[in-house]
């Protein structure tokens, strides 16, 4: 009998496996295919891009002039390299071409092709990765084939026409030939382009007289391709003895030499010194030619590339600025304007001068003579706190710019806990307790300058000065201690950058050094982006500058006055502790000054590079930003020399507001105020004092207080007169219908013309109305009504904001009821007297004008036989004219009721 157990199902299990692994193996075989398929259309694409691609080999005669560097009016300022030599392969050492082949291609003489896949597959990953053409060639054929044809923009496709030409340099020349191209090209620093300029530059000799060099001669110049700048020998001895020893290592690694031979000559020092080579840049411009290299390469363009040659700068570079930067920072002339020592340890600085309309860089400094280096620290981009030069961009114009300050503003200066424990101290003791917000920027004044920024709040000022370029760090933004440079970074650069709108109304243009570069074949292989920014308002910008005038003229900035020129600018001072605290109040880190004339924005800091107790400077005999301030008036004075002097569309602010005794007197600048009434004119006279008289304007306002009581036989519901207008203008008023709770409007008449209403009750209250503004100390009325009782109001404002200045003051005063000629003819019918003036009592009207005015009214007659309306006319002599201006309409800024500064 059959069993009932299921059957095993380890047959199936095992067709299963069979099935995958079939599967697997498909799949790998179709792998390989694809593979293989790519492989081949990669060969056969490749193959077709070599034989297509166009191949001058009339370039490779070509032997690159030195690069010319254009100033900003286009003429030629000074070369860069040497251009390519010409020397014979025969002429160059067999031990440099060995130590080259060691390092830089072990496998050229041995490879059939010239291709170095692994290092191509690495330097594009690394490419790709970074976004960059940044790799170099990996092979001789391909750096040859860069330096002879790829003078043109990185772009995607460079590294591909990099290895094409270098597989074509290879079908076309024997290897030697490319040696040959190789050392007549290559860069080897300072200045020095090709072998032979290099081997008279380090070392003295003449290759095409006495072709030889020593092993350890011979690696450090086949060391230097890699990165020539960083290795230097006259630069960085260290870093070129460390990477010489890498190129004897490799000499003995591929048999070129022995091992011990390598060990020994490890020993050697460098043996190298400075030999002329003619012409040098850095030495016909020293400052110029590292700044300029230091940009290059902070834009993407290395010292390698320019001074290959064959290229044509083009810069924005002013020569009169920057020949006055290389007397103040290169020689001796201004050593009295520096502080401290003139030799061993110096204090150094920085400089940066751009034009403000343009943004092109005139000028720079990165270095004194005493610690200068070729391509060594540039000073134009080192960091440091600005002190109290940034005060101008971080609190006082965006407090302008927000409408609710003005240079008479005042300001909260005394010392006090601003939160958290932050109290900061002011450098002047004896300073005031409330400060007009000009003496708060003009003399520096620490207290009210962050006081200031707490009342704009401190995130209105921290992205006011991010707009401006002003680098702030996430935690600093919270920090008030920024109103006054605390935990901030900035450079020349920065500041001069920073400083720009202030001078151009209000726009700032991107800081920029080279227009373009232009390669032998005429192509434009770079170009400065240039971008435009409105930082602030036209009338921010040209406030800022009256105040950082005044700064120059009456405050800190004193030193950088230069005789017909406007100067308007900001120093600054930090510290050697935080916070003028701690055992040495009087040590200072760093000086700056940040200023403009209408034609060039400047930055100049001064300070150790590193500040130690040995090292530092100190308030005594004069504030570091001082010296700063005189070393900037030093470069702009040599480079304007030739020029018509400037000044600034508007001047300073008055001195009087930047007096330590200005805010008390602008707190209540009127005093004294009196009312009279003139019988002769018929106006009522104000007059006051003011102790800010010509740095103000007044306004003035009147309120009607009440009219007279109506006469006997008059209506009780009303009085109705009329006030004639100067130069055939008019004035009227109509009567109200009685009752105890009337509303008047009152106003001034025209003086050239114009029309004034009033509408008054009996017991009527109006509120002050604007009637006229002046700039003396006197005012005339002369639209009031007889018997009435007014109240004028005084109040003081800026000339320039109109914004209130101080608190009004008001007098009261009732105007006589004779006040009205009783002359000309009345006509009346009814009841009433005639020959009244109108609206006084009975039924009658007339008129009083003044230079052929006229004003009329209608009466209502008292309750009598027909209460019959009277009418006549009248003409005579009249009031003055009443102040110019429409009451109704006050001039824009005129305050509708007295208020005060923040």
């Amino acid at each position: 009998m059959r069993s009932k157990t299921p059957a095993s199902s380890s047959g199936k299990s095992s067709v299963k496996a069979k099935k995958r692994g079939f599967s697997v193996g498909k799949s790998v075989v179709g792998l390989l295919i694809l593979l293989l398929v790519v492989v081949i259309l990669f060969t056969v694409g490749f193959f077709l891009l070599v034989q297509f691609t166009p191949f001058n080999q009339t370039k490779i005669n070509d032997f690159n002039s030195p690069t010319v560097v254009y100033d900003g009016d286009n003429q030629k300022y000074l070369t860069l390299g040497g251009g390519s030599s010409s020397i014979p392969y025969s002429d160059i050492p067999v031990q440099l071409s060995d130590a080259l082949v060691a390092t830089e291609d072990h496998t050229f003489w041995t490879s059939p092709s010239s291709i170095d896949f692994r290092s191509i597959l690495r330097a594009a990953f690394i490419d790709l990765w970074t976004g960059n053409a940044t790799q170099g060639a990996s092979t001789i054929q391909e750096q040859v084939a860069k330096m002879v044809y790829l003078t043109d923009n990185k772009t995607v496709t460079y590294k591909v026409k990099q290895v094409v030409l270098g597989v074509q340099l290879s079908r076309h020349y024997t290897k030697q030939e490319i040696l040959d191209m190789y050392f007549n090209r290559v860069y080897l620093g300072s200045n020095a382009t090709g072998v032979e300029q290099a081997a008279k530059l380090y070392f003295g000799i003449d290759l095409r007289k006495h072709p030889h060099l020593s092993w350890d001669q011979a690696a450090l110049l086949a060391g230097l391709p890699q990165a020539p700048s960083a290795y230097d020998p006259l630069l960085h001895p260290h870093a070129a003895l460390l990477r010489r020893n890498v190129v004897l290592q490799n000499l003995a690694t591929y048999g070129y030499i022995p091992q011990s031979e390598a060990l020994q000559l490890m020993k050697k020092p460098l043996g190298v010194s400075a030999h002329s080579m003619g012409e040098n840049a850095f030495g016909a411009h020293p400052l110029f030619t590292n700044f300029l290299l230091d940009w290059a390469t902070r834009h993407g363009i290395s010292p390698a590339e320019l001074m290959q040659g064959g290229l044509k700068v083009y810069t924005t570079v002013d020569p009169s600025v920057q020949s006055a930067l290389h007397k103040v920072f290169f020689t001796s002339q201004y050593d009295s304007d520096w502080p401290g020592p003139t030799k061993g340890t110096v204090v150094e600085g920085g400089a940066l001068f751009l034009d403000p309309k343009t943004g092109g860089i005139l000028g720079a400094a990165g270095s004194r003579k005493q610690d200068y280096t070729k391509l060594g620290i540039d000073r134009v981009y080192s960091t440091s706190s600005p002190g109290s030069s940034i005060k101008p961009i971080m609190e006082y114009a965006p407090a302008l710019q927000s409408g609710k300050w003005t240079y008479t503003s005042i300001l909260d200066n005394t010392p006090h806990n601003f939160g958290g424990g932050y109290e900061p101290e002011g450098w002047d003791p004896t300073a005031p307790g409330k400060i007009t917000l000009q003496y708060g920027l003009q003399w520096s004044q620490n207290v009210a300058s962050v006081w200031l920024l707490q009342q704009l709040g401190i995130q209105n000022g921290v992205q006011f000065a991010e707009s401006d370029g002003i680098p702030i760090s996430p935690t600093a933004q919270h920090q008030l201690g920024i109103a006054i440079g605390g935990n901030l970074d900035v450079s020349p650069m920065i500041m001069a950058q920073a400083y720009e709108p202030f001078d151009d109304n209000g726009v700032q243009m991107q800081a920029h050094l080279i227009n373009e570069i232009v390669n032998a074949k005429g192509q434009v292989i770079y170009r400065d982006p240039v971008a435009a920014k409105q930082i602030m308002t036209q009338k921010t910008a040209r406030d800022m500058t009256r105040l950082m005038e005044d700064v120059v003229e009456f405050g800190t900035g004193q030193l950088a006055r230069i005789d017909g020129w406007g100067v308007a600018g900001k120093t600054g001072t930090v510290q050697y502790s935080p916070g003028l605290v701690g055992n040495h109040p009087n040590w200072v880190r760093t000086g700056w000054f940040d200023a403009y004339t209408p034609t060039m924005v400047g930055s100049i800091y001064i300070g150790y590079d590193v500040t130690t107790p040995e090292h530092h400077m100190s308030w005594v005999t004069l504030d570091p930003s001082g010296n700063a301030a005189e070393l900037w008036r030093d470069v702009v004075a040599n480079a304007v020399a030739n020029q018509t002097p400037e000044q600034f569309s508007v001047g300073p602010y008055p001195y009087a507001n930047g007096l330590g005794s200005a805010a008390q007197v602008l707190t209540q600048p009127i005093s004294n105020l009196q009312a009279s009434w003139n019988m002769a004119t018929h106006q009522v006279e104000l007059n006051w004092k003011s102790k800010a008289a010509g740095t103000v304007d007044y306004q003035i306002s009147r309120e009607l207080v009440s009219l007279p009581a109506a006469s006997p036989g008059g209506s009780s519901d009303g009085a109705t007169g009329t006030a004639g207008a100067a130069n055939g203008g008019s004035g009227s008023n109509t009567a109200g219908n009685g009752g105890s709770n009337q509303t008047t409007s009152s106003s001034a008449g025209a003086t050239n013309g114009g029309t004034g209403n009033v509408t008054a009750g009996a017991n009527a209250s109006s509120g002050f109305q604007f009637i006229g503004k002046t700039s003396s100390t006197t005012f005339a009325d002369p639209v009031t009504q007889p018997g009435a009782t007014y109240t004028y109001e005084v109040q003081a404002v800026d000339t320039s904001s109109q914004l209130a200045v101080g608190q009004p003051l008001t007098v009261t005063i009732t105007i006589p009821l004779s006040t009205l000629p009783n002359s000309g003819a009345g006509g009346t019918t009814g009841s009433g007297a005639s020959g009244n003036p109108a609206g006084a009592t009975g039924g009658s009207s007339g008129t009083s004008a003044a230079s052929g005015g006229s004003g009329n009214s209608a009466g209502t007659a008292p309750s009598g036989a027909a209460n019959p309306t009277g009418g006549g006319q009248s003409s005579g002599s009249g009031n003055p004219a009443p102040p110019a201006g429409d009451p109704q309409n006050p001039p824009a800024g005129a305050p509708q009721s007295p208020s005060a500064n923040p």
